[in-house]
C-alpha cells in the first residue's frame, strides 16, 4: 500500500516551504505575479527552476535538494559576518508581495517597517508555534525578535528552519508512530498499553467501568489514571474518595504518567492527603517537578504558585513565579495568563493586565471572561458594554468545574434586569441568573434579589414576595462576606425604593451582623 504524505502547503501546522510560498501568494497584491518558480528563484538567487520541481518542494512530496540548502548555508556563513546578507533577498520578496520595485540604502530598517514583512514574519511565527518539529527555544527566539520589532532577523530564523531543518516529506503513518513514540518516550508505558486503553475507550459499552478497573489492576497506566481521576472527583460514589484516588494515581505516576504526577503533587500541596508537614510538601514539590519534566503545563503553573506564596520547600520569589507563569502561558495555559494578569493588576499596570486576561478569555477561561467583561463594563481601559455582554456570555460556556458564576450575576444585573440598548429587559431571565449565582453563594446576587423582591412587594403587597425577602435577609446575614459596610449600603439603597407605610426598613434593620447581639 502506497504511503500517504502530508501536504505542507495548505495548513498552519508546518513551518514549511509550501506554507511560506502560500502566505506570500495570499499577501501579494497581484496574485498572478507571485508564481512559485519566481518566489523560489528570488529566495535562492537562481535564474530558473523547473515548475514541477518547485511544486514538489512546496507540496512536500520531495525534500529540498542539498544544492539549494547549500546555497542558503553559504549565505548564513556570510550573514554571521555581515548582517545585511539576506536583505536583498527579503526586499525582492517584498517587491513580489507589494507589486513595487523598492530601492533603499537603509535595507534592514526598511524591512522592519514594511507592513508585508511584519505581517509575514508574524504569520510564520504563529505557524512555528503550531509545528511540533519547532523546538521551544526557537519559538522564544523568534518571539524576542518580534517583540523588539526586528522582523528582518525573525524572518531569517524562520527561513533557516524552513530550508535547512524542516524534514520533508512527512508520511501520515510515520507521523502517527512518531507522535506515539514522543508521548511515551519519557515513560515506562508501552505502546500496547495505550492501544489496549484506546480500544476500551472506543469500543466498550455497558461494562466499561468493570473492564477499566480490571485493566487498572493489570497495571495499565491510563486505566489507573482514569480510575484515580474519577475517584478524585467523586464520579463513582457521588463523593470524592481521595485515598482510593491516590492509590490509582500513584500506580500511573510510577510509570511516568505526567498528569498523574501532577494530581498527586497537588494533593500533597493542598493538604488533600497528608498533613501539610514539610516532608509531605517536599513530596508534593517532587511530584510537580516530575510532572513538569514530563510536559505537564499545569504543574509549571503550580510551581509558579509555590514560588509566589512561598510554599515549602520553595522560598517566596515573585521573579521565579513570573518566570514559571510565563513558561506555561507561552503554551496558552489560561490559569498562568490569569496569574500574570493579577500581578500586573496589583501593580496597577492595567493595560498589561487586560492583555493577559483577554488572551485567557479568548481561550475560553470563564473567570477571565468575567474579568474582561468587567474591564469593558467599567471602562478601566475602554468602556464597551457590547463587548462586556459578549464576554460575560462567553464565560457561561464552560464546564461545571470551571465556570465563574459572576458571569450570570453581571448579565442579570447590568443587562437583563433593566435592559441595555439592544438587549431587551427580561426580568424572568434576570431572576433565573441571579438565583443561579445566589446558589453558588455570591452575596451580591442575594442582595440584588433582595432589592428586586422589595420592589415587587411594594408594587403588589403579595405575601409570597415578603417571604422571599425574609429568606434572603437570612442568607445575607449568614454570608461570610457580610459586614457593617454592606449592611449600611443595603439600608441606603432600600431607602430610595421604600414606601414608609410598608415598613420595609423594619425588615432590613432586622438583618444582623454575625456575633452582634
Amino acid at each position: 500500500m502506497k504511503k500517504k504524505y502530508i501536504k505542507l502547503n495548505n495548513n498552519d501546522d508546518h513551518l514549511s516551504l509550501g506554507n511560506l510560498f502560500r502566505l506570500i501568494k495570499e499577501s501579494s497584491k497581484n496574485k498572478s505575479s507571485a508564481m512559485q518558480s519566481e518566489i523560489f528563484c528570488t529566495l535562492f538567487e537562481v535564474e530558473s527552476i523547473n515548475d514541477t520541481t518547485v511544486n514538489n518542494y512546496c507540496v512536500g512530496c520531495r525534500g529540498i535538494s542539498s544544492e539549494y540548502k547549500q546555497i542558503f548555508l553559504n549565505k548564513l556563513k556570510k550573514y554571521k559576518k555581515n548582517n545585511n546578507e539576506f536583505a536583498d533577498n527579503i526586499i525582492n520578496l517584498l517587491n513580489i508581495m507589494d507589486g513595487v520595485v523598492y530601492t533603499t540604502k537603509e535595507k534592514i530598517n526598511f524591512i522592519n517597517n514594511n507592513v508585508s514583512a511584519v505581517s509575514l514574519s508574524k504569520k510564520l511565527y504563529n505557524i512555528a508555534k503550531n509545528d511540533k518539529d519547532v523546538n521551544q527555544d526557537l519559538v522564544f527566539k523568534i518571539n524576542d525578535f518580534i517583540k523588539k520589532e526586528d522582523y528582518y532577523n525573525a524572518l531569517i530564523e524562520e527561513l533557516n528552519f524552513i530550508i535547512i531543518e524542516k524534514h520533508q516529506p512527512i508520511y501520515e503513518s510515520d507521523l502517527k508512530k512518531e507522535v506515539i513514540e514522543t508521548i511515551l518516550s519519557d515513560t515506562s508505558i508501552s505502546s500496547s498499553s495505550l492501544q489496549e486503553y484506546l480500544n476500551l475507550k472506543l469500543r466498550e459499552g455497558i461494562n466499561y467501568i468493570y473492564s477499566l478497573k480490571n485493566m487498572a489492576e493489570n497495571g495499565n497506566a491510563y486505566a489507573n489514571f482514569e480510575m484515580g481521576e474519577n475517584e478524585y472527583y467523586g464520579y463513582y460514589k457521588g463523593i470524592p474518595r481521595y485515598n482510593i484516588a491516590f492509590e490509582y494515581l500513584k500506580k500511573a505516576a510510577d510509570m511516568n504518567h505526567a498528569t498523574a504526577n501532577y494530581m498527586i503533587g497537588k494533593m500533597y500541596i493542598n493538604g488533600i492527603i497528608g498533613t501539610l508537614d514539610n516532608k509531605e510538601l517536599e513530596k508534593g514539590y517532587e511530584y510537580l517537578k516530575k510532572a513538569y519534566s514530563l510536559g505537564n503545563i499545569a504543574a509549571c503553573n503550580s510551581i509558579g504558585n509555590m514560588y509566589k506564596n512561598g510554599v515549602h520547600p520553595l522560598k517566596k520569589d515573585l521573579t521565579m513565579a513570573i518566570d514559571y507563569y510565563k513558561k506555561a502561558s507561552n503554551q496558552d495555559y489560561a490559569y498562568s495568563l490569569n496569574n500574570l494578569g493579577k500581578i500586573e493588576e496589583d501593580n496597577k499596570n492595567y493595560e498589561a493586565a487586560f492583555e493577559y486576561f483577554l488572551k485567557s478569555a479568548n481561550l475560553g477561561e470563564s473567570w477571565a471572561c468575567n474579568k474582561v467583561g468587567e474591564y469593558y463594563r467599567t471602562g478601566i481601559i475602554k468602556k464597551d458594554m457590547k463587548e462586556a455582554y459578549n464576554y460575560y456570555n462567553k464565560g457561561l460556556d464552560s464546564s461545571i468545574n470551571t465556570i465563574c458564576y459572576f458571569n450570570y450575576y453581571n448579565l442579570a444585573k447590568y443587562f437583563y434586569m433593566n435592559g441595555y440598548e439592544e438587549i431587551e429587559k427580561d426580568e424572568i431571565k434576570a431572576v433565573e441568573y441571579l438565583n443561579i449565582s445566589s446558589s453558588k453563594k455570591i452575596l451580591e446576587a442575594n442582595i440584588e434579589l433582595l432589592y428586586f423582591y422589595i420592589r415587587k412587594y411594594i408594587e403588589t403587597q403579595n405575601s409570597g414576595y415578603y417571604n422571599k425577602i425574609i429568606k434572603l435577609q437570612k442568607l445575607i446575614e449568614l454570608h461570610d462576606n457580610y459586614n457593617e459596610k454592606i449592611k449600611n449600603e443595603i439600608e441606603e439603597n432600600i431607602k430610595r425604593i421604600n414606601k414608609p407605610e410598608l415598613n420595609i426598613m423594619d425588615i432590613v434593620k432586622n438583618i444582623k451582623l454575625k456575633n452582634q447581639e
